[in-house]
């Protein structure tokens, strides 16, 4: 009896078969499992309103996250006093590495989430046709201070307005993103959801579908199948 043919009536080829393609099953599940690991994304609340058009248009993304069991958290600038860059330099001088000099307690632990996290979502009402100026204050300091450690993040701007004004307020919202290399996740329509108050918006089909649309592009650019 041939070697081959001896090993094949002991059933060792079949085994040596099912061990292989028990070792690629497992490499397989585990790859699998740091795919799908818990992602992080965090969104940056620009509203005064905490419970306003930008919170309900975040929690429309929000249920999307949920589902697909991302880990998503809130940053709500809402009233705070924040006070714009002026162009010191001492973040890259005599704060090196550090982050704003002038960054309260409460700045340094957003932008310390905002590390951590897969994907970054910037959502803002439209103010006279551009970013609420709290978080245009905030976004200034932080990306200025802390850009390399956005990089390759992915990005995403939402727009709440009554009527007009959102296309500038999207355009501004996204240059933090194109100066800092990360990449955009889009939808089919641009991000912004149209209404006087969370009611209104609920009536609002199309933007309530891009946004639901924009939830899981982002979680497709940051959690691959």
């Amino acid at each position: 009896m041939k070697k081959r043919e001896f090993l094949k009536a002991a059933g060792l080829i079949g085994a040596t078969v099912a061990i292989r393609e028990g070792a690629g099953v497992l490499i397989d599940r585990n790859e699998t499992r740091r795919l799908n690991a818990t992602k992080k994304v965090v969104a940056v609340n620009g509203s005064p309103n905490e419970n306003g058009n930008t919170a309900f248009a975040l929690s429309v993304m929000g249920e999307i996250f949920k589902q697909e069991h991302v880990d998503f958290g809130i940053i709500h600038l809402g009233r705070s006093e924040i006070k714009g860059c002026i162009a010191c330099n001492a973040c890259r001088l005599e704060n090196k590495d550090k982050g704003c000099l002038y960054a309260t307690e409460e700045e340094k632990e957003w932008i310390r989430s905002m590390k951590t996290a897969d994907a970054l979502i910037f959502a803002s009402p439209s103010f006279f046709g551009g970013i609420a100026g709290t978080m245009k204050s905030f976004l200034d300091r932080a990306f200025f201070a802390e850009s390399k450690h956005f990089r390759y993040k992915t990005g995403a701007s939402v727009v709440t307005v009554q009527r007009s004004g959102a296309s500038m307020t999207f355009e501004s919202l996204n240059k933090y993103f194109t100066i800092s290399e990360m990449p955009i996740a889009s939808s089919t329509y641009w991000n912004n959801i149209r209404g006087l108050t969370p009611d209104d918006l609920k009536h609002d089909g199309e933007g309530i579908r891009t946004l639901q649309n924009l939830a899981k592009n982002i979680i497709r650019s940051i959690r691959p199948d």
